[in-house]
Parts: C-alpha cells; sequence; structure tokens
C-alpha cells in the first residue's frame, strides 16, 4: 500500500511574532544540522527542512500521520530549544497543510513575505536551507519537490515581472540610512563581518556605494580572504573587528551568532580612540550580533531589525505584488497538480493490472467452455474485451471533463481524481 506523504508548514515570522521571540528561536548556522537530525526523529515525519532568516523560523516537513499531530510535535520542539511555553509558540504560529504550505513556501521565495517586499536575497537563504537538510540527510523527494517547485516560481516572477527592482533588500535599506546619517558613503572606512549571503551583498552594495576602504572580517581567514579579493577589500579575522572601530564610520553585522559577537567593553574601548568620529552600526544579524549597550556609547548609531522593520514599514509596497501572487497562484495549483497525478498512479497502476488479469482469467474460461472456437475467433474475443477496457479506462476527453494523463500513464477521470486526491491528503 503506497501511503501519500502530506506536506506541512510550521513558521514564525516578523509578520506575527515579535522580535524578541525570533531572537529566541533563531538557529545559528552551526546547529542546523542538530534542529535538522531532532525534528526528523519526530513521529511520522519522513522528511524536513529550516528555513531560518533574519525574520523568520519555519519549518517544512513531508509527514505521513496525522497534520495537526505533527505539527503541533513540532512546534513543541521549537518551543522547547527557544525555552518557551508550547501555548506561546502555538498563539503566534501559523500552521500550514498541503497546498497552504506551498504557496507560502512560494509567496516566501517571490519575496512576498520578506520584510523588503520583493529582495531576492531570500532566493539564497531557500537554497541554502536545501543544502543544509540534504547534508544532513532529512530531505527526500518531497521536500527536495516543494523547495524546486518554489524556485521555479521565484524565477518566474522575477523575471516576468518587475518585483526585484522595484523591491528594496534589508542590506540596501539598512545601508540607505546609514548614508543619509552619515551624509553619503564615499570616502567612507566601512567594515563587513559575516561572509554569507547577506555579509556578501551588504560588502558589495557598500563597494557601489564608493566607500574609500572596505575591510571585511570573518571567524574563518580562508573565507574572509575570499571574499575581500573579489571586492578589493581587506581581510579581516573577526576578533579583530573591535580594535579597527576606532576610525571607522560604518559597521555592518551579519552573523547571527547564538551571542553578540561584539560587546560594549570591546567597542568603548575602540571607540575611546575616535576623537568623535561617527559610527553607524547596521546589526542584520538574528539574533542580534551586536550588544544593545553599543547603541548607547558617545557617536555611535544602532539600527537593527527591529528598527530597520519599523522603517521599511512606511515604504509603498511594489506595484507588481498582485501580478506575483497570480504566479503564485497558477504555480501553486500546478505543483499540486503534480502531487496529485504522482499519489494517483500507483492506485491507477495497481487498477488497470487487476483488470486487466480478472479480463484474461474470464477470456480464458470462456474458452474453455468454447473449445470449438477457431483461433482468429479466440483472438478476436481478447481484442474485443481488451477494447472495451481500453474505453473504459481511458475515457474519450469531452469538454469540462478533466483528466490526468501523460505519456505512458493512464487517464484518470476527474470525480476518480477527487477522491484519489481526499484519500491521500
Amino acid at each position: 500500500m503506497v501511503i501519500a506523504m502530506t506536506i506541512v508548514n510550521v513558521g514564525l515570522s516578523h509578520r506575527f511574532a515579535p522580535a524578541e521571540m525570533l531572537e529566541k528561536l533563531a538557529v545559528p548556522m552551526a546547529e542546523l544540522g542538530e534542529v535538522l537530525t531532532r525534528l526528523h526523529a519526530v513521529p511520522s515525519v519522513d522528511e524536513v527542512a529550516v528555513l531560518c532568516t533574519c525574520n523568520r523560523v519555519e519549518v517544512y516537513a513531508a509527514a505521513s500521520g496525522q497534520a495537526d499531530q505533527v505539527t503541533r510535535a513540532i512546534a513543541g520542539l521549537v518551543a522547547a530549544r527557544g525555552r518557551l511555553p508550547l501555548g506561546e509558540i502555538l498563539r503566534v504560529a501559523r500552521i500550514r497543510v498541503g497546498g497552504a504550505a506551498a504557496e507560502h513556501l512560494f509567496s516566501v521565495a517571490c519575496g512576498l513575505d520578506s520584510m523588503a517586499v520583493g529582495e531576492e536575497q531570500i532566493v539564497a537563504q531557500i537554497k541554502a536551507a536545501a543544502r543544509v537538510a540534504a547534508a544532513a540527510g532529512t530531505t527526500g523527494p518531497a521536500i527536495t519537490g516543494l523547495i524546486d517547485a518554489a524556485l521555479r516560481a521565484s524565477k518566474r516572477a522575477r523575471t516576468q515581472t518587475t518585483i526585484s527592482t522595484e523591491g528594496i533588500s534589508l542590506a540596501r535599506a539598512g545601508l540607505d540610512i546609514a548614508a543619509a546619517h552619515l551624509g553619503g558613503l564615499a570616502d567612507r572606512h566601512a567594515v563587513v563581518l559575516g561572509t554569507g549571503s547577506t555579509g556578501n551583498l551588504a560588502a558589495r552594495l557598500l563597494r557601489e556605494a564608493g566607500v574609500a576602504r572596505l575591510s571585511v572580517a570573518s571567524r574563518n581567514a580562508t573565507r574572509a580572504t575570499e571574499v575581500a579579493a573579489a571586492l578589493r577589500a581587506t581581510p579581516l579575522l573577526a576578533s579583530d573587528v573591535p580594535a579597527v572601530l576606532a576610525d571607522a564610520d560604518v559597521l555592518v553585522t551579519a552573523v547571527g551568532a547564538a551571542v553578540p559577537v561584539l560587546a560594549a567593553g570591546p567597542a568603548q574601548a575602540a571607540r575611546a580612540q575616535a576623537g568623535g568620529r561617527l559610527l553607524f552600526v547596521l546589526d542584520l544579524g538574528m539574533p542580534p550580533d551586536v550588544d544593545a549597550a553599543v547603541g548607547q556609547l558617545d557617536g555611535v548609531t544602532l539600527v537593527d531589525l527591529t528598527a530597520l522593520g519599523r522603517q521599511l514599514a512606511d515604504l509603498a509596497v511594489p506595484g507588481q505584488v498582485p501580478q506575483v501572487r497570480a504566479i503564485v497562484a497558477a504555480e501553486t495549483a500546478a505543483y499540486m497538480e503534480r502531487r496529485g497525478q504522482a499519489a494517483a498512479a500507483p492506485v491507477i497502476a495497481a487498477m488497470h493490472a487487476q483488470i486487466t488479469q480478472l479480463a484474461d482469467a474470464e477470456l480464458t474460461r470462456l474458452h474453455h467452455r468454447l473449445p470449438d472456437l477457431s483461433d482468429a475467433q479466440r483472438t478476436e474475443t481478447a481484442a474485443t474485451v481488451h477494447r472495451i477496457l481500453r474505453k473504459v479506462l481511458q475515457p474519450a476527453d469531452r469538454p469540462g471533463q478533466r483528466v490526468l494523463h501523460r505519456p505512458g500513464r493512464a487517464y484518470l477521470p476527474r470525480r476518480a481524481q477527487t477522491a484519489l486526491r481526499s484519500q491521500h491528503r
């Protein structure tokens, strides 16, 4: 018996969860493998991936059990990891099942659910989530197919509309604030701590803005050197960052470590040598990379994701959003159709095999009862029976009747298709 898996999603994002909760629930990259293993061990969870960005923590799973039981167990693990009551998580989490889960991920991939609507960085983050889950051995055809479909939807939206060009990334929005605060970024000294997708984007945007000096820091010296070389920047170790803040104008952090990587003490010591020089700190980490006390130091302005979200809330929504939503709806329908076909195929094949076997058995009995039939007559009766079966099993595609069909596969009338889908949800 083939048991179809149901796609479920337990999601918490900036839209419904307070920043303090997201900080507690955020999963640093170094801990993601362990979290995936624990989620994969939940009864009835066959595949799982986690999408953790600066403003969301979402679990996507393929489950063979009852969706409500599975999602509650997942929410329980999420709550336990963040040391929060399960009831508090269930109050703000959004639980989505089947097509709703797929539609949400497609919307996320298209940038519709981002703090900065239309931003492209989410695509790299979804791809990274897929790679980590694959490396952890927690994904298979169901989740891989879901993510691939989401990325196809995103590609279509970004090529057929201007959602990407109308939108703005968090990094760009934050640097726009920095430029306004400092009177421009040209001729400034900027430091970027973090060499992931967000850090890379921030460093590239700073170089494009014409900063005079650009330093790129990482806890991995090799990685810092690689990124710095591509941007004509100076590589630094993360531990060297506080010392260079004495003559820096901009610091962008995008690490998302379990604890802040820049404490107030080292920052204060460096700023004592700044001679009144202003420092703008843009913290894009979740959890925050910078101790909040740094923002209280003389001459320092600290903007974190919460403050950035308030700024972005005042921006106009890109005009292409309705078109992108239409693309998401169409791609979701196509994805669910493919899942329906995949779920129905084994049932159809078994039905065809059983009916063909019954027909052959009846023909054998008929020929035994009528031994005087010639070979030609036996051939004709067999051909007639199988021709009737083909007409029954493969009805003509009449107007108003939808069928499931691919080359080499049997047709399935809409009524049977609906019944099969309801069994596999």
